[in-house]
């Protein structure tokens, strides 16, 4: 007798109907949406190589059409023409270990098939549109987040966001997961640790906070300013700079998720280019504050009257 298949739930994310036989924590369910593409996830024997890999990167494969990259201990994924993603996973792994790679290198990596360009930022909901935050690991992305969020801002974003062209060329940010990601010691700080909040995954002090699903969640948002995050001297004033041209550019380049993926797919032109639309379109800002708890709040306060006099938030 044949098994029979796993039970699956729709969500929604960057635009598409997401079918999945794992749970996806974070997501919003969605079991209406019959017009959007479908993405299925499901497990599934997966091999452990490609039979005629075009190109090898970071210990994964590309054929032309399959994406394949494993992650010791934890699972093998395999990503096919943006439609599906094949899960087979160690006997010793967790959920939450599977789902932290799942709904990272491998759906950005999907995305790029698709011509969905992740965004390593987060974002908040603005007047007409969102703003986003870039800036490199341990910039404060997810900090910045968790406390415009404490503030009364609605965080749309964590991580990650999906930027894509709409109708009339002009670049849209699709909401991300309903979480943020911080580390122990800014989840201790500003008191995050609440209802809901679990580790990432395994031997990574890094939790996952909840945040309250925003208006309209399944729609874009026109993006409206960009701040790529910086640090600096202790004891210095805040400041924002404006940035442009070919700097702007190469910024967001340099911020685009799952970039060297996407490079093994000969995805590099259209990053470029929607990363030169982008640069073109929205004004980008480096936000340069001092590092630390202490200096978070004068940060944060700083910021928020650039938004106002921008006219970003109200």
């Amino acid at each position: 007798m044949s098994s029979s298949p796993a039970p699956t739930t729709s969500y929604r994310l960057a635009g598409l109907r997401i079918v999945s036989a794992l749970p996806l924590l974070g997501l919003q369910r969605d079991d209406e949406a019959a017009s959007a593409e479908v993405v299925s996830i499901r497990r599934a024997p997966v091999p452990a190589t490609l039979p005629l890999p075009v190109k090898v990167v970071d210990a994964a494969e590309y054929d032309g059409k399959a994406f394949l990259f494993t992650v010791m201990d934890i699972a093998r994924f395999l990503i096919r023409a943006g439609r599906e993603i094949l899960v087979d996973a160690e006997t010793s792994a967790t959920e939450s270990d599977i789902r932290a790679y799942l709904m990272g290198s491998a759906f950005g990596t999907l995305c790029h098939q698709r011509g969905i360009v992740p965004l390593h930022s987060a974002a908040i909901d603005v007047q007409d549109g969102c703003v986003a935050f870039i800036g490199p690991s341990g910039a404060g992305k997810s900090t910045l987040a968790a406390v415009l969020t404490a503030r009364g801002h609605q965080v749309i974003a964590d991580d990650v966001s999906f930027l894509q062209r709409d109708g009339i060329g002009a670049v849209v940010s699709w909401p991300g997961i309903g979480r943020i990601r911080l580390w122990e010691d800014a989840l201790a700080a500003l008191g995050c640790n609440g209802p809901g909040v679990e580790r990432e995954f395994r031997g990574y002090n890094k939790y996952l906070v909840p945040v309250r699903p925003p208006a309209d969640p399944f729609s874009p948002r026109r993006l409206r300013g960009i701040y790529h995050l910086a640090v600096a001297p202790v004891g210095t004033a805040p400041s924002v700079t404006p940035v442009q041209g070919a700097s702007a550019v190469e910024i967001l380049i340099q911020n685009i998720y799952c970039a060297a993926y996407a490079e093994c797919m000969g995805r590099k032109p259209a990053i470029f280019n929607i990363c030169a639309a982008l640069a073109r379109q929205v004004p980008v800002f480096r936000f340069s504050r001092p590092m630390g708890f202490d200096a978070l709040r004068d940060g944060v306060e700083f910021l928020e009257a650039h938004m106002r006099e921008c006219m970003l938030v109200s």
